[in-house]
């Protein structure tokens, strides 16, 4: 998912940007700071800003890259708060004006995307020309008063509001006449104006659109084909008993967390639930060239086993965000006795990251009809059952989760259920 922030000098979409990128669990694209990064060094090397040839060198020499904050580095060194300089933000329009250095940067921005992390993005031409396929394009703006009036504040020197009023005036006007990649509002951005509204205000404006906005169906032939697939086998093989199928929202996003005890919980999870579900996998499964053809067909997430996948949280908390289901199990691994094991807290963090509800999921027969170490599944009695939605923000999230599957199983530890029917 690419998230688009676009507008002018002074607007805020750094702030919004880094409060939604956050909020979402998505990776932060400063592409602002890029610029400046080679406005810096062309100043620090006596280029003028107006030199397209000087500058374009610089640009294509520089090695622009971020830190896990999000925080730009140039040449392996922090660039803030040098970046932010009152000489390289009076250059920074120059020197973003020029063809070659565009040339060189939009490369390097397209290929942060590429990572499958999900970004958002902040700058003057995310929506139009960068990414113009970006599933979400927002445009923010300020008169250039209130804008002049923030900038004056942040700099503790309210006196220079007019200078700073004139500066933003210059700024917008290089902006938005540059022959290349313009400052303008893509046909499809959502305006959002921030005069009344301080940042926390205006990302939560967009936040609300991300997380309210319908996503179409995500299920591609391929997987609606499995599904069709492994409902037939589970139907028939294990008689699966489906209860609880009713707290499934016919859309937005939910996590589903299960008991893991079988290789046959996914094909239980797939079977039951009506919608695409991303199931969340450990990346060795892919290790099969069959496997692997099946698991990127259904969309799942491969998660690097024995580490804290910072990638695979973040790519749960856009699926989850942009109204998919994510199917976790929150163990890690399958049991060995059939007993639930200790619960990890990926699951709880995605869930709050992208702040929707997590789904307690009790599976039981899977472990007596497909244990570890066995090839072919025995006909045995498979049931799920779906619990009570779980606030991933309260405190004790994961133990009420861990309770609530362990209340649907009927393990022992808070009580017996009745035998699957």
């Amino acid at each position: 998912m690419i998230v688009a922030v676009d507008g002018p000098a002074g607007a805020g979409k750094s702030t919004v940007a880094r409060l939604v990128a956050r909020t979402l669990g998505l990776e932060l694209l400063d592409t602002g700071a890029m610029y400046r990064a080679v406005a810096l060094r062309a100043l620090e090397q006596g280029v003028d800003p107006s030199d397209a040839e000087g500058c374009g060198g610089i640009a294509r020499s520089i090695s622009i890259g971020f830190d896990d904050e999000g925080r730009i580095l140039v040449d392996g060194k922090p660039g803030e708060p040098a970046i932010r300089g009152e000489a390289v933000t009076k250059a920074v329009s120059a020197v973003s004006a020029h063809s070659q250095v565009r040339a060189a940067i939009v490369p390097i921005q397209r290929a942060r995307a590429k990572r499958g992390r999900g970004i958002v993005a902040e700058g003057r031409d995310i929506g139009s020309v960068v990414f113009p396929d970006a599933e979400f394009k927002f445009f923010l703006t300020a008169s250039p008063e209130v804008r002049a009036q923030r900038r004056a504040e942040e700099l503790g020197a309210p006196e220079r509001a007019a200078e700073i009023l004139e500066e933003i005036r210059r700024r917008d006007r290089l902006d938005s006449t540059r022959e290349d990649s313009p400052l303008v509002q893509a046909r499809d951005a959502i305006l959002v104006d921030t005069d009344d509204v301080d940042a926390a205000g205006a990302a939560e404006r967009i936040l609300k659109v991300v997380r309210e906005r319908k996503v179409p169906d995500r299920a591609a032939p391929f997987y609606r084909l499995v599904r069709t697939l492994d409902r037939a086998f589970c139907k028939l093989w294990f008689r699966l008993r489906v209860e609880g199928l009713e707290r499934i929202p016919k859309q937005g996003g939910i996590l589903l967390a299960a008991n893991h005890t079988s290789f046959l919980d996914i094909l239980v999870v797939g079977a039951s639930v009506p919608r695409h579900v991303t199931f969340v996998a450990r990346d060795t499964l892919a290790e099969k060239a069959w496997l692997a053809f099946v698991l990127r067909g259904c969309e799942a997430i491969l998660v690097r086993r024995g580490t804290s996948d910072r990638a695979a949280i973040r790519s749960m908390s856009e699926t989850l965000a942009s109204g998919g289901i994510v199917a976790i199990y929150p163990e890690g691994t399958r049991s060995r006795s059939g007993d639930p094991g200790t619960f990890k807290g990926g699951a709880v963090m995605a869930a709050r990251l992208a702040r929707v509800p997590i789904l307690p999921v009790g599976i039981r027969g899977a472990y007596q009809a497909w244990p570890r170490g066995r090839v072919i599944p025995w006909p045995k009695k498979v049931g799920i059952r779906f619990g009570e939605p779980i606030d991933p923000t309260s405190e004790d999230a994961r133990e009420r989760l861990e309770a609530a599957i362990r209340v649907m199983i009927g393990d022992g530890t808070y009580g017996s259920v009745p035998p699957i029917p």
